[in-house]
């Protein structure tokens, strides 16, 4: 007799059980193209007959480092006597089947952060803060599964993160082109506030007050410091090779006083760039969420008819990192707003993110006696330059057709080789200075020379108000 299945750890081992058994993280993409009415299943007894079902959960443009599926399985429970059917569903990432994606994605080891994050992290987190009323806006995880990619073994496609289904919880994406109002942005800065008190709380926990090291960090959360990021790695080399494509836009547009403002940073990027660690963080380091812009949070909202959300889920903890709050606000606020929002809300909103982070502070029992709102709007403009780039080139890159059109391509291009023998000596990569192989530093340095980020109009209006604001916040 099989019963409704209610209970998280009921889900988590309905869907451990379902993929080991059969598999199925490497069969996604044909179940979805190739059983679009679903499979069945009679031979797990435990759950008696299975129906499940594979839908695509986005597309190439929407997420870049990940592929992401929806799955509905359709059981009959018993209740009362009856036979009454169960629908379960869940969301779920796998590496990205695009070819220079995929190679990239596996080089960062953003898939096994991220699983570190869900499975490890965000327990440990809500243990260590289980008497307090701060919440955690993130899903609940069911089922994930890590596997090394090994030549003529293994191709790293049981690689998988199963989620919580929010899409059938009702909520859904904002829109990236149109940005982020004043409401949305509201939402986004309070569950982010949350987020980073409660981090700022645990690191404070791990750091040795006597040598300021993480001495007592637990062994759960070692990744965020023994394994680097892109952004450990490379950010200075990423943001200066990009740095000329926002030059030669300014030139197109003919604004010599902007190019002359951007141009004495593209030699010294290494002051303009602060990279996130502990010491550069101050009395603020946390473990940011890394990627906080519109594509990696969910809202629901207070009905069908209205455009008011009421909460957020915060998803993709893929470039986690010890950190600076201000790297997850100012790469939300400029990659995720329109200029005309932040014209006219910026102060407010970073006034009401701060005065919500230290409010949780003070309920942790942790006084910002050494920091407050000036020291804050200090740090807001001396991190501005960085995070003007950064966020020019995320725009540039996630709003821009032409990403997922050259992305298709070198996939075509790659489709077309000859396989390479199975018995032959598989060379390690050499590793550039972004923590990528040189070969796909290269790549994408030649992808991104052929964007004229002057294109769009549209694109090319966010983007000049965008250094306009920060050129203006700095002089």
């Amino acid at each position: 007799m099989i019963y409704e299945i209610k209970s998280l750890a009921g889900r988590q081992l309905f869907w451990k059980t379902l993929f080991e058994e059969k598999q199925l993280a490497p069969q996604l993409a044909t179940l979805a193209s190739d059983h679009v009415d679903g499979i069945t299943y009679d031979d797990i007894p435990k759950y008696g007959t299975l129906h499940v079902k594979v839908e695509s959960g986005s597309t190439l443009g929407d997420n870049f480092q990940s592929d992401t599926f929806i799955v509905t399985a359709r059981l009959l429970m018993q209740r009362d006597g009856e036979d009454i059917p169960n629908i379960l569903s869940t969301f779920i990432k796998v590496l990205p089947s695009n070819f220079l994606l995929r190679k990239s994605v596996h080089e960062s080891r953003v898939h096994h952060r991220e699983i570190n994050m869900y499975h490890h992290f965000f327990n440990s987190l809500r243990e260590m803060h289980a008497d307090q009323p701060i919440p955690l806006d993130v899903p609940d995880v069911y089922y994930t599964h890590i596997e090394e990619i090994v030549s003529g073994e293994t191709d790293g496609s049981g690689i998988c993160t199963l989620l919580e289904d929010l899409k059938a919880e009702g909520y859904r994406m904002a829109d990236k082109v149109e940005g982020a109002d004043y409401r949305h942005c509201h939402m986004a800065l309070t569950s982010l506030a949350h987020y980073h008190a409660l981090t700022i709380s645990a690191v404070r926990k791990w750091k040795d007050p006597a040598t300021g090291k993480l001495s007592n960090i637990p062994p759960m959360a070692k990744f965020l410091v023994e394994e680097k990021t892109m952004y450990d790695m490379g950010i200075i080399k990423i943001i200066s090779d990009f740095s000329e494509s926002i030059v030669n836009f300014l030139r197109d547009i003919k604004r010599p006083d902007l190019v002359e403002w951007v141009s004495k940073f593209t030699s010294q990027m290494s002051e303009v760039v602060l990279v996130d660690t502990l010491e550069s963080s101050g009395p603020l380091a946390c473990v940011v969420h890394g990627d906080y812009w519109n594509n990696n949070m969910l809202f629901k909202y207070a009905d069908g008819l209205t455009n008011i959300p009421v909460s957020l889920r915060m998803l993709d903890f893929q470039i986690s990192r010890i950190g600076h709050p201000l790297s997850d606000v100012l790469y939300f606020l400029y990659t995720s707003t329109l200029p005309e929002t932040r014209q006219k809300y910026m102060l407010i909103l970073l006034r009401y993110y701060f005065d919500t982070l230290t409010t949780d502070l003070r309920l942790l029992g942790i006084p910002l006696e050494d920091y407050n709102w000036e020291d804050f709007m200090a740090d807001y403009k001396k991190r501005s330059l960085m995070w003007m780039f950064m966020s020019t080139m995320v725009v540039s890159m996630t709003q821009n057709k032409k990403v997922v059109t050259s992305l298709k391509d070198l996939d075509a291009e790659e489709q077309l080789k000859d396989p390479k023998p199975e018995d032959e000596v598989v060379e390690p990569p050499v590793i550039g200075e972004s923590g990528m192989s040189v070969e796909m530093e290269e790549t994408y340095k030649n992808m991104m020379k052929t964007f004229v980020l002057s294109d769009s109009p549209i694109l090319s209006d966010r983007i000049l108000k965008l250094i306009e604001e920060v050129y203006h916040l700095n002089n």
